[in-house]
């Protein structure tokens, strides 16, 4: 077998090409920018060719680091992969998922998915994201909202994003039609506060004034918010069927409005033959267009 290049140098390269600079690696990689730069110089000398060109804002790649790169990345994952199935002799699959649409909807349903992927060890991670990166995470797949259109990775759809408001029944019956929401309190989450306008020009009423607001870090929080009175949420509805079934909060009126946005299994395409994946992936379309 041929001699292969030092796996430090590889991930320092990695870690270069993903951040754009030594400074952004050293700190992924918790080394010194000295250290990445050595490792980068070490690789460079193996090829025998430059694999970046230094230029006032960071790093750029060359042709022969750009032709570099995919294997590289590959290479590094397969390997951390298989040296976490040895250490922990069993299959492990870990997944990503936006904080509301974890407590909602996936872990009233992680028996079910614990029932099909017998032997299967299900780690599961919050963090809401519309830009999945697999290079700062150890998740095998990133369930993510947006539209799509993520380079290099594969995305399967799962469904679409529908807004609904939901409030305290009590609250419902004051409120007749969308132009009554001037006088309530408007609740949305601090990243999506355009939800609210979203839902109000779909109903027809993108000029209302007078409402208050109140944010909250997530959607989850909102909806808690609303159920004990505090005003009304915007909020997807296939995330809380379960909450509105019981009758804790309801639907004031019966206008849901697609956003344009939708939720993604991303994952990158190296790991499409992983079992778990696999599994998961069809699990997962099948409960949610069953």
């Amino acid at each position: 077998m041929p001699a292969l290049p030092p796996l430090y140098a590889l991930q320092a390269f990695l870690a270069a090409a993903d951040c754009g600079s030594f400074t952004g690696a050293a700190t992924r990689l918790n080394l010194t920018q000295g250290a990445v730069s050595r490792q980068v110089q070490l690789l460079e000398e193996y090829y025998g060719c430059p694999l970046f060109v230094r230029v006032a804002r960071g790093l750029t790649l060359t042709a022969e680091g750009q032709q570099l790169l995919a294997p590289v990345r590959q290479a590094l994952e397969t390997l951390a992969q298989a040296s976490a199935r040895v250490r922990r002799g069993t299959d492990v699959l870990r997944v990503q998922f936006p904080p509301t649409m974890a407590v909602r909807w996936f872990l009233p349903r992680l028996p079910a998915l614990q029932a099909a992927l017998p032997g299967t060890e299900i780690r599961v991670a919050t963090h809401w994201t519309d830009a999945p990166d697999f290079s700062n995470t150890d998740a095998d797949a990133i369930i993510a909202h947006g539209t799509g259109g993520w380079p290099q990775l594969v995305e399967v759809p799962l469904m679409r994003e529908r807004l609904v408001p939901l409030c305290a029944p009590q609250l419902a019956a004051s409120l007749r039609e969308p132009r009554d929401l001037a006088g309530a309190t408007l609740l949305h989450a601090t990243a999506r506060h355009h939800e609210w306008l979203t839902w109000l020009r779909g109903a027809g009423v993108p000029d209302l004034q007078g409402a208050r607001e109140q944010l909250f870090d997530t959607v989850d929080m909102c909806v808690q918010s609303a159920e004990r009175g505090l005003g009304v949420a915007i909020a997807d509805a296939a995330l809380f069927t379960d909450l509105i079934a019981s009758g804790k909060v309801v639907k004031p009126f019966d206008i849901e409005v697609d956003s344009g946005n939708g939720y993604f299994l991303t994952y990158p395409p190296q790991r499409r033959e992983q079992r778990s994946i696999r599994l998961f992936e069809e699990w997962m379309l099948a409960v949610l267009r069953g």
